[in-house]
């Protein structure tokens, strides 16, 4: 039997609010950061991984699951710089960080400012996912 792995994370930083995340399991369990997670403290960077607790959402289908899994390869995020300074002007901009593992390729990328536009790689694959989520 396949190992279940994290297809897919994205967890969203700001200073002063809690994280959003979303995680996709290759057996379809689909995540969401929980409502109790901490925000980042004031001098942590939001650039780095940290801990956060997940609360389960729901379960998808072998054909949402293998839908996820093509956007993630169409969407370009393999082909990405690992840390996308898009804003750099912001005082504080808070971060994206994206982590995607799918046969066997697997990529990190830290995205500053992450606002639609920011990325056409990403934006590309935030709409793919919702429109599977929204199935």
């Amino acid at each position: 039997m396949p190992e279940n792995i994290a297809i897919l994370q994205r967890i969203i930083n700001q200073h002063n609010e809690r994280p959003d995340g979303l995680r996709i399991w290759s057996d379809g369990l689909v995540q969401r950061g929980a409502d109790d997670n901490p925000p980042p403290g004031l001098t942590e960077r939001l650039d780095k991984d940290r801990e956060i607790k997940w609360q389960d959402v729901r379960q998808l289908t072998v054909v949402q699951v293998d839908a996820v899994r093509a956007a993630i390869r169409s969407s370009g995020i393999f082909h990405l710089e690992p840390i996308l300074l898009i804003n750099y002007c912001k005082e504080d901009p808070g971060t994206a960080i994206w982590t995607v593992d799918v046969d066997g390729e697997s990529t990190r990328v830290v995205l500053w400012d992450p606002r639609p536009t920011r990325s056409a790689a990403l934006d590309t694959l935030t709409q793919a996912i919702d429109k599977v989520l929204a199935s």
